[in-house]
């Protein structure tokens, strides 16, 4: 009987499975992630001050205030960030190691008929480089749900409390970003896909020509297996090449809609009849808001 395919969702929910028994590490790295995105909407928010009370009215207090509260915003997202870091390394590491675990004992269960149909190569490939992987893009992924998509949030209420006309504005434009990431993360995945199976020949080959050795000398073989293992590797860089073509290319594509983005929004804040409405610190403010929020979408 036909297996159904795997789901992304399946998939990361099976994944999650291995982090629960760790879920108070994984609250602490939580609330760390809480707290180190609402510092991203701190350090928008205070350029608010800093332009209007220190370089437009001149407040001794604020003169004082602003460079306290930029250090301290600093020291703290930078302790939270390495609660997040740390948190989600100690998990990732611990998932890792389960997996393996769970995977060479199945190893051990399987029957030899399923070692006839498996090369060893791509076996081995399985239980060093894939688990590795997979569980690091679940650890990843977990991070990026919960601290990009609460920077979002923070951002965008933020922005909305400066101009709620402006951040329609950017809202409506928003999506083309949006439809182009979703793009480039699915070829990504296409292609990371590709690499893990071209990464399992070539271990698979490499464990071949190395255990028989023997034979590929008493035949001359050498030269044969060379070309052989070229075509192999030759199909890895290849691969990695379009990742690497593909993560360049998308970088400046989408750094210049969010030009034109903020070009329009520029535009728009510099007519006459607008300018009364948002003060120089309150603009910045929007600007480095909008800006912040660049990185969490992609």
């Amino acid at each position: 009987m036909k297996q159904p395919p795997f789901t992304a969702s399946g998939v990361y929910k099976r994944l999650l499975g291995y982090a629960l028994p760790y879920w108070r590490m994984f609250a602490l790295a939580v609330l760390a992630m809480i707290l180190f995105a609402a510092t991203d909407t701190g350090l928008a928010a205070l350029m608010k001050p800093m332009l209007d009370g220190n370089f437009i009215e001149r407040d001794p207090a604020m003169v004082r205030l602003v460079p306290v509260a930029l250090v301290g915003l600093f020291v703290f997202r930078g302790f939270t960030g390495f609660i997040t870091a740390f948190g989600m390394s100690w998990i990732g590491r611990r998932v890792i190691r389960d997996l393996r675990r769970d995977l060479f004992g199945q190893f051990l269960r399987l029957p030899v008929r399923y070692y006839d149909r498996n090369p060893a190569g791509r076996l081995l490939s399985r239980l060093t480089f894939d688990v590795e992987q997979v569980a690091e893009a679940t650890t990843n992924a977990v991070t990026i749900l919960i601290r990009d998509t609460l920077t979002m949030l923070f951002l965008l209420a933020y922005m909305f409390w400066i101009s709620g006309w402006l951040t329609l504005l950017f809202l409506l434009v928003g999506p083309v970003l949006v439809g182009l990431i979703r793009y480039v993360s699915r070829r990504f995945r296409r292609i990371s896909r590709h690499i893990q199976d071209s990464m399992g020949e070539l271990t698979q080959f490499s464990e071949e020509v190395i255990h028989g050795h023997r034979v590929v000398k008493a035949f001359n073989g050498e030269r044969w297996q060379e070309r052989l293992f070229d075509k192999v590797n030759e199909r890895n860089r290849k691969l990695n090449m379009k990742m690497a073509v593909a993560a360049g290319a998308s970088t400046p594509i989408i750094q210049l809609i969010a030009a034109c983005i903020l070009a329009l929004v520029i535009y728009l804040t510099t007519l006459q009849s607008l300018q009364s409405e948002i003060s120089v610190g309150g603009f910045m403010s929007f600007i480095a808001a909008m800006m912040l929020l660049m990185q969490p979408m992609e």
